[in-house]
């Protein structure tokens, strides 16, 4: 018996026409003409890959009357082919087929592996007696199947899949007809390109969209999403009468992280306050970062404001949690002011104003709180804007005067040093006391100018009372916390001595316990190139920092300033007495000048010279005065020489 020759590639298998067959031929590739119209119409209608599978099936089998057709995928990193369309068969059949393009396992060395991996098509016209299609015997046998061509799909160079056709004659896969199935499923791949390129459009515009409207930093939606759904909200509350709250959110304390840690570490923080506050939040509601460290969260359909409390509450609960980045633990807290609707505003803009007014009421009542708008708040809001408008333009229209306080000397009793102290006398507002605009200052920034002109008044006036023959004094300086910050503090400094004259011994800058505790080496470094300088150096409200013998040793300072607070009850309260004696006592140790403030009785100024204060500060001898009225002063208490 002859051995039946195998048809294991393509010019093997293919049968060229003969004469007996012509007739047939030509209908047959009338029809698959026809075929090739109707995929090509299918590629113009379909909207998706998926819709062209199944309409390229539908023309091939009614146009060409094959057998079946069928669209077989392989997705990235799978051995085994899915269906994607088929016709002219039930989908099962080719569920139940188990066709792999893997090379290494017979399933995979059948048509459809073998036009995968080399993407050409693969044909046979006796299938089942080709030894390559014996896993599939048994199906083909069922349905009748006898030849069969699988194309390639081919997407951006690689192979994604085949297009499968199924005919019940033997040699039903001629030259010509493979030819055009090819031209087939060229146009086949063609639109899977156009689909992919289309695709990839759409995904860039998604992309640009989601940018336009999120946070780059926590995906969260930003300031402009954010608008929308706002509005959005406000129509449908007013349609059907219901109430949502605005809650506006500062993390307090952020800029300390960032500055120590780094702005990666920041924004890592970030990263993680936003998760929180999702985590806390129902799915309806809405978080969204404004930029910075400022979030804004949309709590919609509520009930009343204690339930919005509630949710407060849980948002300052969640912010304060320890955060662990890079290996430092780091705590913050939050800030936040509530504008309910409609009762706080009725639209976007005031909604966003009131929230925000009152999460800066929650800044100034101590910050890590919550403060519903209202009136009164809002007339609060008004007052600081209308302060910090006139702050900005009170140097230039010359508002700004130094006053000053004399020190005295315990032992001589004379006028051993001063402390300048700023006034703003405002022309409308009258004389505003440094504590409420101080802080206005601090965080606007405008301290850092005014702070330099207090630096060169302060040191111009003294040179301006030895020229008038009065003895030279140490004249002490406060530094705000932002001044002690600020990178071109020594050049100020330096900037102030050198245009005036005045000697740098006779400057003492006055900083507080707070302050030098915050960055210790930084502080170090800082204080040591002031004391470089020749400058003197205090620490003022000394007692409320929690400091100890062996920090306050590290740094090279000349004056402890024992805080107001200790002195005010010194005669009554037994705590104060022994927190003054130690202050004292540790002055002694360090062989710093001690200072006692706000000294206003003669108790208090008894107690303290019989425990050996160096120097006192207050009402008792003297309120803060004008320069000239301190000339006058200083006159009648000069040093004996």
């Amino acid at each position: 018996m002859k051995a039946r020759k195998r048809t294991t590639h393509r010019q093997s298998a293919l049968k060229e026409p003969t004469h007996r067959h012509g007739a047939a031929r030509e209908d047959r590739l009338g029809r698959l003409y026809a075929a090739l119209s109707a995929t090509n119409e299918a590629i113009l209608r379909a909207k998706s890959p998926e819709e062209l599978y199944q309409r390229v099936c539908d023309a091939a089998v009614h146009g060409g009357k094959f057998a079946a057709t069928t669209v077989l995928l392989a997705d990235p990193g799978e051995k085994w082919v899915r269906m994607a369309g088929t016709t002219g068969v039930s989908g099962q059949v080719f569920r139940e087929l188990r066709i792999s393009v893997d090379e290494t396992i017979p399933e995979g060395r059948g048509l459809v592996g073998t036009a995968f991996r080399t993407q050409r098509p693969c044909i046979t016209n006796d299938y089942l007696n080709d030894p390559r299609l014996q896993p599939w015997y048994l199906k083909a046998r069922e349905q009748g199947w006898n030849s069969a061509t699988t194309l390639p799909l081919i997407r951006g160079g690689r192979s994604v899949g085949v297009l499968a056709f199924y005919a019940f004659a033997k040699d039903e896969f001629d030259v010509e007809l493979v030819q055009e199935l090819e031209r087939l499923g060229e146009n086949v791949s063609f639109a899977l390109e156009k689909f992919e390129q289309e695709s990839e459009r759409k995904l860039a515009e998604e992309r640009v969209q989601h940018m336009a409207t999120h946070d780059g930093l926590t995906s969260l939606p930003n300031r402009l999403m954010f608008s929308r759904l706002l509005n959005h909200a406000i129509q449908s509350a007013s349609r059907y009468g219901h109430r949502f709250a605005v809650l506006f959110i500062d993390l307090d304390r952020f800029k300390i992280v960032n500055d120590t840690l780094g702005h990666e570490a920041g924004d890592e923080l970030l990263r993680e306050v936003s998760l929180r506050l999702i985590g806390v939040l129902r799915a309806s509601d809405v978080v969204a970062r404004l930029g910075g460290d400022e979030f804004v969260i949309m709590v919609q359909e509520v009930s009343d404001p204690e339930q919005v409390a509630s949710v407060a509450r849980k948002i300052l609960s969640a912010i304060i949690e320890p955060v662990v980045v890079r290996g430092q633990e780091c705590r913050v807290t939050g800030s936040v002011g509530i504008c309910m609707y409609p009762a706080g505003a009725q639209e976007e803009h005031s909604l966003m104003k009131n929230a925000d007014i009152a999460m800066y009421h929650a800044k100034e009542q101590g910050k890590n709180n919550f403060q519903f708008f209202s009136e009164p708040i809002k007339q609060q809001s008004l007052e600081r804007l209308t302060l910090e408008t006139s702050l900005r333009h009170a140097l230039e229209r010359k508002q700004m005067s130094m006053h000053y306080q004399a020190k005295v000397n315990f032992k001589t009793g004379a006028i051993s040093g001063v402390e300048a102290l700023l006034r703003w006398q405002h022309p409308h507002l009258g004389m505003v006391p440094p504590a409420q605009f101080i802080p206005v200052a601090e965080e606007t920034g405008l301290i850092i100018p005014i702070g330099r002109w207090v630096l060169q008044t302060t040191c111009a006036q003294n040179m301006a009372w030895q020229r008038a023959g009065l003895p030279p004094m140490c004249m002490a300086v406060n530094l705000s916390a932002r001044q002690f910050s600020d990178e071109n503090l020594l050049s100020d400094v330096a900037e102030s001595l050198e245009c005036t004259g005045m000697p740098p011994e006779l400057l003492e800058l006055e900083i507080t316990e707070g302050m030098v505790m915050r960055n210790i080496e930084r502080t170090i470094k800082l204080l040591a190139a002031i004391k470089k300088m020749g400058v003197r150096l205090a620490i003022d409200d000394f007692g409320t920092g929690y400091s100890s013998l062996a920090q306050i040793k590290r740094f090279p300072i000349d004056t402890l300033k024992v805080d107001r607070s200790f002195i005010s009850e010194i005669a009554e309260n037994p705590g104060d007495r022994a927190i003054t004696q130690a202050i004292i006592a540790m002055g002694k140790t360090l062989s710093l000048t001690v200072v006692a403030e706000g000294v206003e009785t003669r108790e208090q100024e008894t107690f303290l010279r019989e425990h050996a204060c160096d120097e006192i500060q207050g009402y008792y001898f003297s309120k803060p005065i004008p320069a000239d009225q301190f000339a006058e002063l200083l006159r009648q208490h000069v040093p004996a020489p």
